[in-house]
Order: C-alpha cells, then structure tokens, then sequence
C-alpha cells in the first residue's frame, strides 16, 4: 500500500508556523521552528513501511521526518528518521529504535512477534530558515498487487553506465546506492556528478551511503519527485519500464552464483538501476546497469528474471521529473 501527500495537499495537515507556497510548505519567515502532522491514516495490514519526503534544505535549515504506528489497539511513540538536510549537513540516527513491537533501521521499520500495523500518523519538524517541503510519503507490504498495464518488453538504452569500482571514489565498494541514483538522475538530465551525489546522500549516522530514504530525499533536493516503494511483484516494476521508467531496485544474495554474471555476492544488499526487460530463447531477462562492474562498458547486465527476483528485496527507488504545472 502506498499514501503519498504533495503539494499543494500538504496544507491541508494540521500545521503550525508553515505557509503554503508555489506548491509547497515553507517555514514561516518570521519563525525559527515548525511542524506539519498528518490526520490518523488508517492502512491495510502492514508488517513493513519504509518512508519518504522532498524537501528543499540547506546548511542553515532542514527537516525531520517522524513516524508513529498502531498495532494491536496501541501506538508506537513517534520515530525519527533523523535530521535531514542536503549536501552532508543531515545529523543522522546512530541507535536506531527497538522495542518489543516494532524494530527500526535505516531504510524501513518492521513490525515484530507476527504483529500487524493498521494505522500510521507522520510529523514534519521544520528548523531554520525557510525549508521547504514538497512530498510526503510512505510505501508498505500491505494491499494488493497490481496487474500488468503496458509492453514491458524493452530497453531504456540511454540510462548512463557508470560502475562504482572504476569512479576512483574512496569508498567505491559501498556507493551502489548513489551511483545508481547518479545514472538516473543524469538520465533526467541533472548535470551532477558521482561525487555530489554520495557527499548529498552520505548518513552521517551510520556512516553509510546505502540510505534509501536519504537517497530519494537527495533526488527530491534536484527538483526531482522521488519516493521510495514497496512492490507486490515484479509487475509493479515492468509497468514502470512500460510507461519509460526506469527504476533502482534493491537486492541481496549470500553466493555468488544466486544471480548468474554477477560481479559478487551482496549479502549486505546491493542496488542497480532496472531499464527493461528482454526474451531470448524463451528465457525472460531482467536488463540492468549494474554499478558493480571494473568498468563503466561493463555495467550493462542481463540477469536472468527468475533469478533476479529471488534475490530482490521487493524495494525500489522511483525518481521521476516534476509534472508539468507544478511547482517546485
């Protein structure tokens, strides 16, 4: 199940010290502090939910993102998801929250003890100088999936390649997840380069830069609308292709021969950009530009399909440019 709040929406949420402008909630000029909490969301039962939000942020500003559940008749305090502000200035969770209900990490929260969540409640603290809010959401493994819409059976070519071990970047071995983001953002054509991207996306918490709310947060601050998602099936990911999307996935193997023409194993989780899909010789292949490459002309895979979502964690990163009209 996904909810998602943008835009001019957001107003509509109990605020305090925030105005609406040009399509988005900005921090009153006069005020040092504010906050926007969202009405009780009633959800279908969910045992995971990962989080995400755009915003306009700077060193001398930012915004926290805070989430509270109900599971059985009772609610969670509300869990922060850090500090955050662009470009490395975010002051990220170093202990994450851990009760006997609910378990927290960096990219989402589980529900624990065959537990369900029915009901989620958000808050927004603004801090600063005008931050700005555009986008407000959260996915979970609740509700239904969706069915195919669309040819699926095709290539996103012009998705750039570039593989994180050949960039030269100190920490290559652990930037899968703002490489990948780097190649859909230049395919949207922001002129960034890998380096921006990893200083913007880095958690200073935990001192990783595989952070997926982060990451999508760091695509909203290019004026892109990026959330994270949680899908049913691989449908989800092949209407994405269809509609000429293309999407980074997340995914994690324990040897290496789980996926076939894999650089490595991932057992502590890995991310690629997903940009079509092919059938040869009655087999179906997932294609990728797969960061984990010596080189920037090897990035390019075919994984087998059935292979490829036995070891898909079902999370995706969608980044897409703002519609037309409005405003950011």
């Amino acid at each position: 199940m996904d909810w998602i709040c943008e835009n001019n929406m957001l107003i509509e949420n109990e605020t305090k010290n925030l105005m609406q402008k040009d399509g988005c909630l900005e921090l009153k000029e006069s005020c040092k502090e504010g906050y926007l909490v969202t009405p009780i969301i009633e959800t279908t039962e969910f045992t995971e939910i990962t989080l995400s939000w755009n915003s306009k942020t700077n060193k001398d500003n930012s915004v926290e993102i805070l989430i509270k559940l109900k599971i059985d008749g009772n609610w969670t305090p509300y869990i922060s998801y850090g500090i955050w502000a662009t470009n490395g200035y975010n002051i990220g969770i170093k202990e994450h929250y851990d009760d006997d209900f609910v378990k927290a990490t960096t990219d989402k929260i589980f529900i624990k003890n065959n537990k369900y969540a029915n009901a989620v409640q958000l808050k927004v603290i603004f801090r600063g100088k005008n931050p700005r809010l555009s986008l407000l959401a959260f996915s979970t493994d609740g509700g239904d999936d969706e069915p195919l819409a669309g040819n699926y059976l095709k290539i996103i070519d012009n998705v750039p390649m570039i593989s994180q071990l050949a960039s030269g970047h100190k920490d290559s071995n652990s930037i899968c997840s703002p490489t990948s983001l780097t190649m859909i953002l230049k395919y949207n054509g922001k002129l960034l380069d890998l380096e921006d991207v990893t200083n913007g996306t880095f958690d200073t918490g935990t001192k990783l830069y595989g952070n997926w709310p982060q990451n999508v947060a760091y695509a909203g601050e290019q004026g892109m609308r990026a959330y994270t998602k949680r899908c049913k099936s691989i449908n989800t990911v092949k209407n994405f292709i269809a509609k000429g999307i293309p999407i980074v996935a997340s995914v994690c193997s324990q040897e290496k021969n789980q996926l076939e023409g894999a650089y490595s194993a991932f057992p502590h989780g890995h991310l690629m950009v997903v940009i079509g899909f092919q059938i040869k010789d009655n087999v179906e292949y997932i294609v990728v530009n797969d960061p984990a490459a010596k080189s920037n002309d090897e990035v390019r895979k075919f994984y087998n399909l059935e292979q490829w979502i036995n070891v898909w964690r079902h999370y995706i990163y969608v980044v897409t440019k703002i519609n037309k009209g409005d405003s950011w």
